[in-house]
């Protein structure tokens, strides 16, 4: 038993290969850990940085100095890396800091261990230095490179590591581990739903209340395609009067589109989301064809990904509801 690998539901494959390559003694100088926030990719890190400096096992017990100092984060020869507060990216000062103690022995156990959260964000700088480090890497330290998809780290990273790959979190996991978090029954099933697989994002939402939010978004959503150019322009402009709500409005939207395309395609309507809105969404997905909500799908993906690149929010707004709108049904006359 390890009490820290105990704490991850949900990932029996990957953390099997892992545990296999520490009781092993085979643990290879890096991993790249894929998989969405918030799927147990860092709490995997944790836990094999600490299984490296147990103190009494091959699989970090969770209760020697060495193991409660690796989970409370102040391990001297724990060291994690990610972007600094308020910026986007992980910068080359950050990448030489790493360097500098990669090379050196470790102050107190067997490994040094270098945990790299969101390595997708190294800039180009950081990348090449990091990347000399793995062509040669020091024989006493560790890696873990955690990132959304191999994909989204250049080859030159990717081909050097070990890729594990965390899948999304099961809605009866999430949905178990909030009810034992003391959330109600019916709010937990619902943010499971809403969370896409990270348990990270249900906790969000739960704290944010933002079930309770949205709540108000149901009714222009649902009228969408009647709606005229007026109403769509002032919604562009509520939506639209902070980066980060509208962000969370799209990912809610895109939400309520897949949940009208798992009933057009005559899906289990375990899958939606949204259920305590199914007449809405049944309404919506007889009247818009399979192809126009995959279009529109498209570009709310489309915006989400102009509105990561600092483009104007509202007029991004204005742009997306006018092309959802263009879909509508024709009225008959």
């Amino acid at each position: 038993m390890s009490k820290l690998f105990d704490l991850i539901q949900g990932q029996d494959r990957p953390l099997k290969i892992l545990k296999r390559a520490i009781e092993s003694n085979r643990v290879p100088t890096a991993y790249l850990f894929t998989g969405p926030p918030g799927c147990g990719r860092k709490k995997a890190a944790i836990a094999m940085a600490a299984s490296l400096n147990c103190e009494t096992s091959e699989l970090a017990c969770g209760t020697c100095i060495s193991c409660t100092q690796v989970e409370a984060g102040i391990h001297v020869d724990l060291h994690v890396t990610a972007p600094e507060p308020g910026k986007t990216e992980i910068v080359i000062g950050q990448v030489r800091n790493i360097i500098e103690r990669a090379y050196l022995m470790p102050m107190q156990g067997r490994h040094s261990i270098f945990i790299v959260d969101d390595a997708h964000t190294m800039n180009i700088n950081a990348t090449n230095a990091f990347l000399k480090t793995l062509e040669e890497p020091p024989v006493t330290s560790r890696f873990v490179l955690i990132a959304p998809d191999r994909d989204s780290v250049l080859p030159t990273i990717s081909s050097r590591c070990q890729v594990l790959s965390f899948a999304p979190l099961g809605r009866g996991v999430i949905r178990d581990i909030l009810k034992k978090s003391g959330v109600g029954g019916e709010r937990a099933k619902l943010l499971s739903s809403m969370a896409r697989g990270s348990m990270e994002r249900a906790f969000t939402y739960h704290s944010d209340e933002v079930p309770e939010k949205l709540a108000d978004e149901f009714e222009p959503l649902a009228s969408l395609h009647k709606s005229d150019d007026k109403k769509l322009l002032d919604l562009a402009e509520r939506w639209g009067r902070n980066r980060e709500e509208a962000l969370g409005i799209l990912y809610f939207m895109a939400q309520w589109y897949r949940d009208m395309m798992i009933l057009s395609l005559d899906g289990p309507e375990d899958q939606v989301i949204h259920i305590s809105h199914l007449p809405e969404l049944q309404e919506g997905a007889t009247a818009l064809k399979e192809g126009s909500l995959s279009t529109i799908l498209e570009a709310i993906e489309d915006a989400r990904d102009d509105l990561k690149k600092n483009t104007n929010v509202e007029l991004t707004l204005d742009r997306l509801l006018l092309t959802i709108r263009s879909y509508a049904p024709e009225q008959p006359i």
